[in-house]
Order: structure tokens, then sequence, then C-alpha cells
């Protein structure tokens, strides 16, 4: 068994960067050999200093300083108007999570966009109402402060405060003589609560905070509880809008709404987001592992250009999506979702566009009876594994992970949290770097000013769950789905690029060997990020399929 001392500091440094993938596979290679379950001393030392990790690296990551720095309830939206990050006040507050959007805080498209012309022309924070969804017989909105922050592409919402710095509780202690329990009540008042939620919030009767809050105003010498309620929020919020007042947003904001939904299946909650043309030629994308699902602007503003209504699924382990429980196939799983959203969206006919690992789902959908797919455009896809030499000819960072699960389960599971931890050292901007690292085409691409709101975007989309939906893809990929490939019921086709490292050109050869009748279509100086560098091709091959001579867009 390894040392656990050496382990231990192998993690860590693996953690860093400072050591590579392959050297923590190479120090459990003796465990590889077995099935046994992994002793439960060496177990717990993983785990134990794995956590530790995972515990470091949350204070390093921007998006959760940014709103952890905040004493007050603080989330991060990004500018699609989805929420990135929050703070334990906010998630107490708001009862929602990273992942939701605008809608879940009661802010209307117009609303949203208004508060953004706001930020784009007029210097410092500014305002936005939100309300608390399920909150009992809620009726006033609650009041956030607003500010733009150019290098994360994010809005910090951040509450009026209920608990402000202890200089102003004690200026207002020493200016007005308020009692700590006036000071409480005040506090509640600068967040719009009335008062019988005021009542509610500290236990007491409804004509005990009315007195409580008359003797207040005569201290304060105000005349009615919105002038109270107006110098308090002043006070509370002048600490902070001194330090920091944010910064202009570009003019040219991203308005290309990405909508967010959810419901329930047998208990399992499942995330969902809606873009493009209201009514158009219905779509549904299937994701894959590397770039969100609908996250980047242009693949929004084009989808409308194209007329395409698209339905983007969040997979199990993704975004807001559950896994499914332990006994149950992934990718059944999977299926089943799909069918029961577009069930109900009342949806009987879609084109799909699949990204990666996503055709495999594709396809298996397509023999659904009860769903007619009328064609499936497939992105970068990689056919099954039947020779080691497909999984050696991938980038080593990419290829450690199949390794992984082929030989174990719980050294996926090691690698993706792993991975996890590597994604959040990096934080939102450069996350990509652990995918894409020495593969020049996909990192040239990446990295490119006009991607950077989509790059952001996505990064809570990847780390929301820890690394379950990569988990659960590793999963459905290592077995042989090549069955799926043979007489497929519907037309397809295949986009992939000829620089695409993870799946060279010369590995498609397995999918003809298959299928030889499918069509590949083979784009020059593309590689893996095909997906978000051209998606107008992906769109132009569904309208191709759908009217073949019909007119296509012009596109810059």
């Amino acid at each position: 068994m390894p040392d656990n001392k050496k382990l231990t500091t192998l993690i860590t440094d693996v953690a860093e960067k400072r050591a590579e993938f392959t050297e923590l596979v190479e120090t459990l290679a003796p465990e590889l050999s077995t099935d046994n379950d992994l002793p439960t001393e060496l177990a717990l030392e993983l785990s134990t200093a794995l956590h530790e990790v995972e515990q470091s690296v949350g204070k390093d990551d921007p998006l959760y300083r940014l709103v952890n720095e905040q004493s007050a309830p603080a989330l991060a939206l990004n500018e699609a108007g989805q929420v990135i990050a929050l703070n334990i006040g906010a998630v107490q507050l708001f009862r929602l999570q990273s992942g939701e959007g605008t809608t879940s805080l009661g802010i209307a498209a117009e609303e949203f966009h208004a508060f953004k012309e706001r930020l784009a022309t007029v210097p410092g924070p500014t305002l936005i109402k939100v309300f608390r969804s399920g909150a009992p017989g809620e009726s006033l909105p609650l009041i956030l402060v607003g500010t733009y922050h150019a290098r994360l592409r994010a809005f910090v919402l951040t509450a009026l405060q209920q608990h402000w710095p202890e200089s102003i509780d004690r200026a207002f202690a020493d200016l007005f003589r308020l009692s700590v329990s006036e000071r409480r009540i005040l506090a509640l008042l600068s967040r719009g609560m009335g008062t019988d939620e005021i009542a509610a919030e500290r236990g007491s009767t409804v004509a005990t905070v009315r007195q409580q809050i008359k003797a207040v105003l005569q201290k304060l010498g105000a005349t009615s509880q919105v002038q109270a309620a107006t110098l308090a929020a002043a006070a509370s919020t002048a600490v902070d809008a001194a330090n920091s007042r944010g910064e202009l947003l570009n003019p040219n904001f991203d308005d290309h709404p990405l909508s967010i939904h959810e419901f329930q299946r047998e208990g399992r909650r499942i995330g969902w987001r809606r873009f493009g043309k209201p009514g158009g030629i219905p779509v549904l994308l299937l994701h894959g592992p590397s770039f969100g699902a609908g996250d980047f602007p242009k693949e929004r503003s084009l989808a409308e250009t194209f007329n395409l209504d698209i339905i983007a699924i969040e997979r199990p382990g993704y975004g807001r999506t559950d896994s499914p429980d332990g006994n149950d196939d992934p990718l059944t799983c999977q299926c089943q979702d799909v069918m029961a959203l577009l069930a109900q969206q009342a949806v009987g006919h879609v084109y799909i566009i699949a990204h990666e690992v996503a055709l495999i789902t594709a396809l298996a959908l397509a023999r659904r009876p009860h769903l007619k797919v009328k064609g499936i455009v497939s992105v970068s896809a990689a056919p099954p594994f039947r020779e080691l030499q497909q999984i050696n000819a991938m980038p080593a960072h990419q290829a450690i992970f199949i390794q992984s699960a082929r030989h174990a389960p719980w050294l996926a599971r090691l690698m993706i949290r792993l991975l996890m931890v590597r994604m959040r050292k990096l934080g939102p901007e450069k996350w990509t770097d652990v995918v894409f690292e020495s593969v020049k085409v996909d990192e040239t691409v990446i990295r490119s000013p006009e991607l950077k709101q989509g790059v952001i975007a996505a990064y809570g989309f990847y780390v929301n769950q820890m690394g379950a939906g990569y988990l659960n893809d590793l999963k459905v990929m290592i077995k042989d789905w090549g069955d799926l490939l043979r007489r497929i019921p519907v037309p397809i086709v295949m986009l992939h690029g000829d620089s695409n490292a993870s799946t060279p050109v010369e590995h498609l050869e397995v999918f003809r060997q298959i299928a030889p009748e499918l069509p590949i279509d083979v784009i020059p100086n593309e590689g893996l990020t095909l997906a978000v560098s051209r998606p107008h091709l992906i769109y132009e091959a569904v309208l191709k399929m759908d009217a073949p001579l019909a007119e296509i867009p012009a596109t810059a």
C-alpha cells in the first residue's frame, strides 16, 4: 500500500500542478490490479487529503471571494442573468442555488435589461428589485444594490444589510440612543420588511413590533417607516459603496436571453434552458463536457437568426440536474429525462444537436418509439473505444480519465475531484486550461476575447456538482455502444475538426467500419472547440436537414 504521507503530498502537488495525474496513477498502480474495494486506511487518507485541498481552493476562487467579501447576503449573476455564485446569507434569504436564473428572483426580462442599461450609462452602483420565491404572503420586494465587475463579466447584487458593520451599528447607538433590539428592528426595516414580517422574523407579536417601530421613529426624528428605512439603508451601504463602486458595463452588452427552468422527475431535479426564436424550428441541444448548454452569447444570437427554438437540457450531474440513483443506468436516465421534458413542453418532434459524448444519448433517443427525431447533427464525437491506441493518442491529461474509469470507478472519482480542484484554482476565466492545455488550436479559440463571457458562464455549470456529470459520461463512454451506430433510423451529419487532438481524424475510421454510410464532414483548421468557434456551421446543418433548398441566413 502506498505511503500515506507521500500520497497526501502527491495529491496536493497534483492539485497545485507541481505533479501530473499520471504520477498519482503510478503510485496507486498496485491497487489497480485488483477488483477488490480500496483498503479502508488508504480510502480514508485519500478522502482526507482531497477534503483539505477542496476546502482551501474555495477561498482562492474569485467568484467565491466576490460574494463572500460582502457582509450582507450577496450573489453574482452572469450577463445572461444566471446565478453563478452566492454567499451563505443569500442561500438562506432566497432559497436558491448556483445555476438558477433571474426568474427565481422575480426579475422580469425587461427589468433586467433596464438594470443593465443603467450600469452601462451611469457610473457607480444601481438598484434592482427582487422577490423571495416561496415566501408565504411575500408581496414587498427586496431592494438589492448592483455593481458590475468587468474582469469576471459578472453583476454582484448585495442586499441592504440586515447586520451592518460594527462601526455603523455603534453610530446608531451613539447618535440616536437606539437599543440593540431597536437597531435590529431598523435593520429589518431597511430590507423593506413590513410589520407582520418583522414580527415573524423576531418571534414577537405584531403589537410589540409596532411599539418598537414607534420608538425607533421617535428617536430618529423620522415621520414614517419609509424615512427610517431609507436612512438605515443609506448608512448600511455607505461602507461598501465607498470601497467598491463597480465598473461600467459595455454599452453593447449581451441581450440574447437564456431562460432558465427546472422540473421534477421521480423526485430528481432536472434543469433546462431555452433560447433562440420562440416557435421556431424545434431543436434539442445535448451538451458535452466542455462548452456549457447555451452559455455562449453567439450561440444564442445565431439561434434567433436561424429561426431555431432550442431546448437545452442539463444532463445528469451537470448544472442543476441530479445524478441517477447508484443502480440506475446513466444512459437510460438521460433518455427518460429528455422524454419527460419534451412531453411537458408538448414537443413531439425535434432535431438534435449533440456535442461530443452526447451523440450516444442522441442515437438512443432516435430509437425511442414515442419521439420523432427528424435528424441529428453530431459535433466532435469520439467513436467507441475499441482499441487502446485510440485512448493513447489523446492528450495525456484527457486520456487519464478514461484510463482510470477502465481500471476502477473509485479512481475515476478521485481523478475527477482533482480535476475540479484544478478548475477552481484556475478560476472562471482560465478553467478551460485543464481541458485544452498544450492543444494550440483549441487554446487559441477558447482564449479569444469574444468567447470570454461564455467561458465564465460555463464555469459554474461544471463545478456546481463537483464533476458528477463527468463520472456519468465516463460510465457511458467506456461501454461498447457500437450497436447504436448500426442502421441509424434518422438522417445524421457528423462535423469534426481536422485538428481535433482528442479524436484525430484517422480514428474516425472506427465510425466508418461500423457504419460505412455515415456522413462525416471534416472542417479544416478546427479542433474540439468547433462547437463554439463555428456555431453557424452547426445551425446550417440543421436548416439543410429541415429544408434542403432553404436560403441560409448570412452571418457576420
